[in-house]
């Protein structure tokens, strides 16, 4: 029988394996369907009213299943250490230097972990939460906050992408996480161009 290597093997000695999301079949033009819980997960998460689950670790490396509900976020925080955000259902932003950046399902975007960021939900939001070093879902360590300002440019101000606006305020638009923020300003500036939301 096999060593068995914390967090790959079981304790029979076979490859983990997980199921994060339920086979939808393939559809008639060949593509995979993947059915995604959008439902809270059983652990709430230190420092926001996101919920989730530890899928697999090894405790250095891990992967967590992340649930925001719609119009829920995260402060501005940082973490130990990098991760890769994989979003698997519904719409968000992530709020880094400066800049919201819309979120979606079957994006992947990488965090440098030292860089103050927040995440937020626009729908019911899924993400899974690539980490290394690894900190349970429910660890208050997981994340660090900081000040709101700390996620705005250097110019002190933030562009979000959702709604094409730029300012010195956490009330952008609806869909901004930075409203629920503490105000900084109110101050706006709306660019010209229409944007497609």
């Amino acid at each position: 029988m096999p060593t068995i290597r914390e967090g790959f093997l079981t304790s029979e000695g076979m490859l983990k394996v997980l199921t994060w999301a339920q086979d939808g079949g393939v559809d008639a033009n060949g593509l995979q369907h993947l059915l995604i819980d959008r439902a809270p997960r059983p652990v709430p998460m230190a420092h926001s009213p996101a919920t989730g689950a530890g899928l697999v670790t090894n405790g250095a490396l891990g992967v967590d299943v992340i649930r925001l509900g719609a119009g829920e976020g995260f402060s501005p925080h940082t973490h130990p250490g990098d991760h890769l955000l994989i979003v698997i259902a519904g719409q968000g932003t992530m709020s880094y230097d400066g800049v919201i950046y819309p979120t979606r399902a079957g994006q992947v975007y990488m965090v440098e972990g030292s860089v103050p960021h927040a995440v937020s939900a626009i729908t019911d939001h899924v993400i899974l939460a690539v980490g290394n070093p690894h900190r349970a879902v429910g660890d208050p360590e997981r994340a660090t906050l900081v000040e709101y300002q700390e996620v705005l440019s250097r110019s002190e101000e933030l562009h979000c992408m959702v709604c094409d606006r730029r300012g010195r305020t956490t009330q952008l638009c609806a869909r901004c996480p930075a409203q629920r923020w503490p105000e900084v300003d109110a101050e706006v500036t709306i660019n010209d161009a229409p944007r497609k939301q």
